[in-house]
């Protein structure tokens, strides 16, 4: 605080401008503030002996001591603020017993802080180095205790009101996500801006999602050879497909070539839910991505790009290949590597993301001799690999992979199946198009269900209905809500199983030409059959049971062993041929020999 010798002095006064966003520009620019400023200067008149009660403080008329911070949010810490920092730094360092100013004015108190506590700490310091403070816009003098008083209550609505938006804003974000539009600068890839802010497939993107999951769904193509693909059709990747097609304002950022993919962006579009239509918010808090459990789903959805069920195939699939482990050390290929799950130790409860994968091992018949026997075991089998340790003893490789083998020799070997199936292709893609029309439809009725329950309730508090009418109309839509998705689920089912037909027209042309004589001999050619055996099969469940007194094992029986006794092979085809399988003799679940521990 400056002493009482000093009320008949001239005070100096540095002036602190802010501003921010465009709007802030407009309505508290930097000719406004200062001239808001100066005038207040002047409308302090004279003091006793003519001399100016305020003058702008420093030489060259006072520039050097109008400090402006352009372009900085409220929030933003002081001493982050160039403008505000200088200002400091020219009190710290002026030479002992002076200071460069005896007061600092500001245009209004949310120019310079939002935060009470900020507020509070800068007037402190002001009056440390005997600063006054004063705020045009609220009269306020820090020099009078009926000002310092007034500046904190003022900070404190300031301190609310921000708090306020915040939440507003939040909840007006909140309310939009739910309602289906897109938040963000630009509509996500596969999609556009629709006239009323909601997704709306766009044909050029959503072609390449669908090659993606086909590529890499039937053709078995890696992420990195899809992304090679792409990068050689000379495809603009997502960053540079939105600029290029106008979906954001601003020209394309990236510094790679506009046809760059990430094999980790290919991964991310197979991963992406939204294409299947849900439409996830509150992923993030702050730059923090929340874990997946408390993300939170809009109530409308999005129009579909790929089928449920085809997704579900990748994301199965996707799991498989982080267990996958197709070559040895000595460039063994496990023909069964990523199909085989264990039911042994499988608890629906503890096991979320379900069975855990078999994989190849082999053991050397002894030591020094150079000769093997390779065989399949759980990946809980061994210990310290994980806290449960399953009982299951191994299955012989050759015995197993024979028996598949066999199995689908006789598959393939049904052209009856194949015929029929080829018939029902062209009858069914005909209704494809009027399917998806169909779901796109229902997805518009889901969508209005927000947007109409808010009439209904507009209506009531209007007084043109009762309480008893709102109850029964919210009933009727609720009824309606779960008639429309009970509907369009039906509809997902039917695309995808034609969607899943259309996957494997190309397999079933070279069933009789290539995949039954080249399954005739799986020695020569074990890479060619583990991938037709990965395109025909989902997943083998391996069951098993106690060991009983008359079960012979390899070794030592042991308390707890459990012996493999059964599988369950389940096929990827659809369904007409499943039941043709089936009328043919040829069952998907079938008993396996007793396994072995390491045994041939």
């Amino acid at each position: 605080m400056t002493n009482g010798s000093e009320v008949n002095e001239t005070l100096r006064v540095a002036l602190y401008i802010r501003v921010s966003t465009d709007e802030q520009i407009e309505r508290f620019g930097i000719p406004l503030q200062k001239e808001a400023l100066l005038a207040l200067i002047k409308s302090r008149g004279k003091l006793e002996g003519g001399k100016d009660a305020l003058i702008l403080a420093g030489n060259k008329g006072g520039e050097e001591c109008i400090y402006i911070d352009e372009g900085i949010s409220g929030t933003t810490p002081l001493d982050e603020r160039p403008a505000f920092a200088k200002l400091k730094e020219d009190i710290i360092l002026a030479p002992e017993g002076s200071r460069p100013f005896d007061m600092v004015v500001v245009y209004k108190i949310d120019r310079f802080a939002r935060k009470l506590k900020i507020l509070l700490e800068v007037v402190d310091f002001f009056e440390e180095h005997g600063i006054k403070f004063i705020s045009v816009n609220e009269s306020i003098d820090t020099s009078t205790p009926f000002g310092r008083a007034i500046l904190g209550i003022i900070g404190v609505i300031a301190e609310l009101e921000i708090e306020t938006i915040k939440l507003r804003t939040q909840a007006g974000r909140e309310q939009s996500i739910k309602a289906g539009n897109i938040m963000g600068r630009s509509a996500h890839y596969g999609y556009v801006r629709s006239d009323n802010g909601h997704h709306k497939i766009f044909e050029e993107e959503a072609e390449i999602i669908r090659l993606i999951f086909r590529m890499f769904l039937n053709e078995k193509k890696t992420v990195y050879q899809i992304s090679r693909f792409l990068i050689e059709h000379n495809q603009p990747s997502p960053e540079a497909s939105a600029a290029i097609n106008k979906k954001r304002a601003g020209e394309i950022i990236k510094k790679q070539p506009i046809n760059f993919w990430r094999p980790e962006r290919v991964r991310a579009i197979l991963q992406d839910e939204r294409y299947i239509g849900i439409y996830y918010y509150n992923c993030s808090k702050g730059r923090k991505k929340l874990p997946k459990s408390e993300w939170k789903i809009s109530p409308s959805r999005v129009p579909s790009i790929i089928d449920v069920f085809t997704f579900k195939q990748v994301q199965n699939l996707l799991g498989q290949l982080k267990h996958e482990r197709v070559e040895a050390k000595d460039n063994h290929i496990y023909l069964l590597s990523g199909l085989l799950r264990c039911d042994g130790c499988y608890d629906p409860i503890r096991d979320k993301e379900g069975r855990v994968h078999w994989h190849g091992e082999r053991k050397e018949l002894g030591k020094g001799s150079g000769n093997f026997t390779y065989f399949y075991k759980c990946g809980r089998k061994v210990n310290g690999k994980s806290t449960i340790v399953c009982d299951t003893i191994p299955l012989p490789a050759s015995q197993i992979e024979d028996y598949i083998v066999e199995q689908a020799k006789r598959l393939l070997r049904n052209p009856v199946a194949a015929y029929n199936h080829q018939l029902k292709l062209k009858s069914t893609r005909a209704e494809i198009k009027s399917l998806q029309k169909k779901q796109n439809d229902l997805i518009n009725l889901i969508n209005s269900l927000p947007g109409r329950r808010k009439r209904i309730q507009e209506q009531h508090e209007l007084g043109f209905k009762d309480i008893d009418q709102l109850k029964e109309d919210i009933r009727n839509l609720d009824a309606t809500d779960k008639q429309y998705q009970k509907e369009l689920r039906e509809i997902e089912y039917q695309i995808s199983q034609n969607t899943l037909s259309q996957g494997y027209e190309t397999s079933l042309n070279l069933f009789s030409e290539k995949y039954a004589r080249m399954l005739d001999n799986i020695a020569a050619d074990r890479k060619n059959v583990y991938d037709m055996l990965h395109e025909l099969i989902e997943e083998i469940i391996v069951y098993s049971r106690s060991v009983e007194e008359s079960d012979v094992v390899a070794g030592r029986k042991k308390p707890q062993q459990k012996i493999p006794y059964r599988i369950n092979i389940k096929l990827k085809l659809p369904q007409d041929i499943l039941r043709q399988m089936m009328s043919a003799g040829l069952s998907s679940e079938q008993k396996v020999l007793t396994g072995a521990e390491g045994g041939s």
